[in-house]
């Protein structure tokens, strides 16, 4: 038969283990209150967004991307970079870069234009939409709104 005092001791494991389970518990549900993700707030005209590193934009070349569901061009030429929407401001045909004479082209109407959006020759009368850019760093970042 066993003594009373080893029934106790096992007893008094069993609580401690109970105990230290309960507090276990509590630590993992504290703490993970404080460790849920950041949710933040849809984008706000105007707010900057990531684009690309400088080294995914080759000299003399545009990056295709698209920002809030729409297509746009980060052109880095001369050491400038500009973004401009993807769509021809015309009659929204898209546009393509043209390396070789470094400009966008319009594949509906034909209409040119230059590497800050500005219309060259053909049907609209007014720019692409382009985006402010802000570098920091090595990330390059754009913002809806004129530059």
């Amino acid at each position: 038969m066993p003594s009373s005092a080893s029934h106790v001791y096992r007893g008094t494991d069993y609580l401690l283990g109970i105990l230290i389970l309960l507090l276990a518990g509590l630590l993992l549900f504290w703490t993970g209150r404080f460790l849920q993700p950041v949710r933040l707030p849809p984008a706000s005209p105007g707010s900057y967004h990531f684009i690309a590193s400088l080294d995914d934009v080759a000299p003399d070349t545009a990056f295709a991307f698209e920002l809030e569901g729409r297509p746009w061009y980060l052109a880095r030429t001369q050491g400038n970079l500009t973004a401009v929407s993807g769509y021809c401001t015309y009659r929204g045909s898209r546009i393509k870069w043209d390396p070789r004479n470094q400009v966008f082209l319009c594949e509906g109407h034909g209409c040119t234009f230059g590497l800050r959006g500005n219309l060259i020759r053909g049907l609209a009368t007014s720019p692409l939409e382009t985006l402010k850019i802000k570098v920091i760093g090595n990330r390059i970042y754009g913002a809806r709104g004129r530059s």
